[in-house]
């Protein structure tokens, strides 16, 4: 499969101008047939009967070895999950926390990680730090925030490799390196990086990395996959099992919270399958350059404003921007409703997001950047 037959699998870009991977992407045909498939093949083994679990079991063990692929980690460090939020949240209820433990993140997250900070800060009585960047940092700007905020009291460094808000590209090694001489852990928030950047665990050195299937991989909401590296398993309770199962190898379902639906694993595995045919390295460079390119076409609007990024090692294929007199809340329904562009609001800063994906071209940036330009325009008129 190459980029042209993805958008030609993909019946939404006929119908209108997406540009919202980075909440929900749509699915290709591809990925929906082998949701179809899997769950009329689960349905007449006998969903609870021996052939029927033997089938659930296949694409659950399927689901695991594609995340692994895609994360660059082991079958034995990846549990799976129903999102990156549920990902999350494994980590920062599953540390054995303690009075007075600091938990580093930052001010930019999405409410998935800023919210589950605020209950361990609430219940547990850790010591929350959020520390402050611009939403165009550089990379030493980010690193000497999270490096200022470090002492001895820190437990965890939980951070989204690429901050929704803006697109914002965190320089996750450096941080990492930062953070575990200081003896700390880190998790990623990595909602925007799964199938939309190039991942290896053992380059980006985390201990923990949360992605979601419905976004840049293409796939249905409700899959997922945590990484957590076996050196720090020891340190994360189960939520649910009093302690981790041992079998053949180390396994990670005491960690899995509740059953998978295997037409959604199904289609995760399907998603992945259809990245690493198009090559995860050309993936990165083709949403970028997309990215690079919109960003250029709005910045040269009179009125319009970047919120994000515009540097090679901090942006990606996020791009936010806001015109001034205009609420993002209204750009956003004025792309919808007169041009039929798909875009969504965010907030610190506000602005309307666009998301720049490997299925997305050219077309697509031109008459994103032809509905900004009106707009833009009715304002400098009233």
């Amino acid at each position: 499969m190459n980029f042209q037959e993805l958008r030609d699998d993909i019946e939404t870009t006929r119908r209108m101008t997406y540009l919202n991977t980075g909440w929900a992407g749509p699915s290709p045909r591809r990925v929906l047939a082998r949701m179809a498939a899997a769950a009329q093949q689960e349905s007449d083994a006998g969903p609870a009967g021996p052939d029927g679990l033997a089938v659930v079991r296949s694409i659950a063990a399927e689901a695991v070895t594609s995340a692994a692929r895609i994360l660059g980690a082991g079958e034995d460090e990846v549990a799976l999950t129903h999102g990156t939020t549920e990902g999350v949240n494994i980590v920062l209820h599953g540390l054995d926390w303690a009075p007075g433990d600091e938990l580093i993140t930052a001010e930019l997250e999405h409410p998935a990680l800023a919210q589950a900070a605020t209950v361990v800060e609430q219940r547990r009585g850790v010591v929350v730090k959020r520390v402050a960047f611009p939403s165009d940092a550089s990379p030493a700007q980010m690193l000497a925030a999270v490096t200022d905020a470090l002492t001895h009291r820190t437990r965890l460094v939980a951070l989204s490799h690429v901050q929704y808000t803006c697109g914002l590209r965190m320089p996750a090694r450096e941080i990492a390196d930062a953070a575990h001489r200081s003896g700390a852990l880190v998790l990623y928030d990595g909602a925007q990086t799964g199938g939309h950047l190039r991942l290896d665990m053992r380059e980006i050195d985390a201990d923990f990395y949360a992605i979601s299937g419905q976004k840049w991989l293409l796939g249905p909401t409700g899959a997922g996959a945590l990484f957590v590296r076996r050196e720090a398993a020891e340190r994360l309770r189960p939520l649910f099992a009093p302690s981790a199962e041992r079998g053949r190898g180390r396994d990670l379902r005491p960690y899995e919270m509740t059953s998978h639906a295997p037409a959604a694993l199904a289609g995760f595995a399907e998603g992945i399958a259809i990245s690493e045919e198009l090559g995860m390295a050309a993936i990165e460079q083709r949403t970028h350059a997309l990215g690079d390119r919109l960003r250029a076409a709005l910045a040269s609007i009179p009125g319009v404003r970047l919120t994000g990024p515009t540097a090679p090692e901090t942006a990606c294929g996020l791009v936010s921007i806001a015109i001034d007199g205009l609420e993002p809340s209204e750009l956003a329904a004025q792309l919808w409703e007169q041009h039929h562009v798909v875009a969504r609001t965010v907030n610190f800063p506000a602005a309307v997001r666009f998301s720049t994906a490997h299925f997305n071209d050219e077309s697509d940036l031109a008459r994103a950047a032809e509905a900004v330009e009106q707009a833009a325009k009715r304002v400098s008129a009233s």
